[in-house]
């Protein structure tokens, strides 16, 4: 066996695109090849697969094939039919291979016959171009005049090696050719490849460390280096390291640094500066940003010609920054909250100043529904109608992602209380799903506020997620608002604020949008027990499902959860579909067994039902299928008995419908 190799070679590809291309590249040659091993190699100007050991066999499938009726295939002797004989004629065969076999009612002739189909590298062949131009990129482009040879970027060479053999594989005009090209500046540009294991030693040899694991951690390793001789800590926003990953062939460091008077900005605009235009890693010493940073080239600095240069661009980028902050700080945030009205939101929805005005009327709802102390209710008042002012700072237009965070900023600077400003920044928490989640009260609060919001209004004018969509992050504002709930034990039902939505077609798709978040967030306890308590309990209302859930999955684990299973599985089995008849008539209840279960029932009926409260129903609803005729000859004592079960059933149900626990689970 022989190991297989395919590189496909380009210009720079943007950071983002090269691991969920990889995937794409690896799930699909799994399900051509049949193949789990394969390794994926990428840097900005190749993608790599690799199988070790592969085996270019032909795969023989057998397929069962179906004949004449059986009746009709042999004669009273027991010769084949001429209805048999055509069948056996079409596939080679002789009557001594054929078995009865049935299909729907009947029963059948049935043949077995061995398919081959083409070997794996014959179905890369014919697949390749059909492959790479179904790699889901953000945006393709066109190099040539072909409108159906589209990519991320122009491809310039194929390498495809089975072992020393080259795979004839072809994308437009480009053809797979034994050779490959080294790094940019630190290797030649084409080099000429013998064998698999060839191409690995060169490209080592040429500049490329292939492995973007290896890679990755040359990267953390440079930088703690740069962290030991300055006696400093690397700062960078979550992701930047995996982006740089992407950026360069071969890793080199280069320390630089600024004027000191850039210091005067907030230490979260100078790490998102550094990140957000040039890819830099901030330093801070005893929990300050320095005036250094870190730049990762893609060429081995001889000379201090890169610093200098990273320097001159980090400074331009710092000098704007600091005069839009001191612009800012020129006009309070309460000033710029009028003008919202010129921010659109989205056309069905309105300005961000008719956001602010939704938020303070569903904050209220909520402050309520949570009894905050009239204290905390005027800072959150107070932080919702400055939530969004700095969407119209300098600052944040030209970098959005320090919305919020700037409205902390400016709000301290002029003299807003810390919880109101802290609120302003926490309304955003979290913002994906490893995000720390808000800090203060007020800020929990906002957050809550702010993404109940987004879901509502978007799905109120039939803005939904529809497969990879997500324009509006639904999605990310959905878990955020799971986990806070979750957190902080706020039971917020979403159906209270609805009313100041204006909703089109229901709030169903809502509703069903958050089941979906919390049968993922909730995978852990088990789907049939996620999906047994939201088929009674509305997802609207998260964080009593998450208890509930939570509750149940434990309660399964215990001896008593089988009462309950056996007692709802008796009452579920006799009640008729489409019985829907509640009302129990007192007058009518005649046997002891059946008067006890009523009484018991009735007074769960007046509380919160737990799950200690079902399991003890277990004894009254067996001694009344073990005492009483349910099936009575008279109909309306019979009716009467089915309306109690009903309610029985209800009263299960207002916890879990528990048909769907799994029967293997119960233990």
């Amino acid at each position: 066996m022989k190991d297989l190799l395919i590189e496909i070679g380009t210009e720079e590809l943007p950071a983002g695109v090269v691991e969920p291309a990889l995937e794409y590249l690896a799930k699909t040659l799994k399900d051509i090849f049949h193949e789990e091993n394969i390794k994926t190699y990428g840097t900005p100007r190749r993608l790599v697969l690799h199988v070790k050991n592969f085996t270019n066999e032909a795969q023989q499938e057998e397929e069962v094939v179906f004949g004449p009726p059986w009746k009709v295939a042999f004669t009273e002797d027991g010769k084949p039919t001429k209805a048999l004989e055509g069948f056996l004629k079409r596939y080679s065969a002789d009557p001594s291979q054929v078995f009865k076999a049935s299909k729907g009612k009947g029963e059948y002739v049935a043949l077995k016959i061995t398919k081959g189909s083409a070997s794996p590298l014959e179905m890369l062949k014919d697949r390749f171009e059909e492959l790479l131009t179904s790699i889901p990129f953000p945006k393709r482009m066109r190099w040539t005049s072909s409108k159906h040879h589209t990519f991320s970027r122009p491809i310039r060479w194929i390498l495809a090696l089975y072992g020393e053999e080259l795979i004839d594989l072809s994308f437009g005009e480009v053809r797979s050719d034994k050779r490959t090209k080294g790094h940019r500046f630190l290797g030649k540009e084409w080099i000429e490849v013998s064998s698999v294991k060839d191409y690995f030693k060169k490209l080592e040899e040429n500049g490329v460390l292939l492995d973007q694991r290896a890679r990755r951690e040359k990267i953390e390793s440079l930088l703690k280096e740069v962290e030991r001789e300055l006696s400093a800590e690397v700062v960078h926003p979550e992701g930047l390291l995996d982006e740089v990953n992407y950026l360069v062939e071969y890793p080199f460091a280069v320390v630089g640094s600024f004027e000191e008077k850039f210091l005067d900005l907030p230490d979260m605009v100078i790490i998102t500066v550094s990140a957000h235009h040039q890819r830099f890693f901030c330093l801070s010493k005893n929990g300050k940003i320095t005036n250094k940073f870190i730049g990762i080239s893609n060429n081995k600095p001889k000379t201090d010609h890169i610093r200098r240069g990273y320097e001159k661009v980090i400074r331009a980028r710092l000098e704007d920054a600091l005069f839009f902050y001191r612009e800012d700080l020129k006009t309070p945030l309460e000033k710029l909250v009028p003008q919202l009205s010129q921010v659109l939101v989205h056309p069905k929805i309105g300005s961000m100043l008719d956001k602010v005005e939704r938020l303070k009327r569903i904050s209220h709802i909520i402050a309520e529904r949570l009894s905050l102390p009239e204290e905390d209710r005027k800072k959150l008042e107070r932080a919702v109608y400055l939530s969004k002012a700095d969407l119209l700072t300098n600052m944040v237009k030209e970098l959005d992602e320090l919305q919020g965070y700037m409205g902390y900023i400016y709000a301290l600077k002029q003299g807003e209380e810390e919880e109101v400003a802290r609120a302003i920044y926490d309304q955003y928490k979290p913002r994906s799903q490893d995000d720390e989640l808000p800090e203060s009260l007020i800020g929990a609060v906002m957050s809550v506020v702010d993404k109940s919001d987004d879901l509502l209004s978007f799905f109120s004018v039939g803005e939904i997620p529809k497969g990879g969509s997500d324009p509006y992050g639904l999605r990310r504002s959905a878990f955020g608002l799971i986990r806070i709930l979750e957190d902080r034990s706020w039971d917020i039902d979403l159906r209270d604020l609805a009313s100041h939505y204006e909703f089109s077609t229901g709030i169903d798709q809502l509703e069903s949008f958050l089941a979906q978040r919390l049968e993922s967030y909730l995978d852990s306890y088990g789907y049939d027990i996620v999906r047994a308590v939201l088929s009674t309990n509305s997802s609207l209302r998260p964080y009593w499902v998450i208890e509930k859930v939570k509750a149940l999955a434990e309660f399964r684990d215990r001896e008593e959860f089988t009462d309950i299973y056996e007692a709802y599985r008796r009452v579920a089995k006799i009640l008729p579909r489409d019985w829907e008849k509640e009302e129990v008539k007192e007058e009518l209840l005649k046997e002891p067994a059946e008067i006890e279960l009523w009484e018991r029932v009735r007074d769960l009926e007046k509380e919160e039902v737990s799950l200690e409260d079902l399991a003890k129903l277990r004894k009254p609803i067996d001694r009344l299928f073990d005492e009483v005729l349910i099936m009575d000859k008279d109909k309306s004592v019979k009716d009467n008995r089915l309306s109690l079960l009903k309610r029985v059933k209800l009263l299960f149900n207002t916890y879990a419908d528990f048909s769907e626990v799994t029967i293997q689970e119960v233990k």
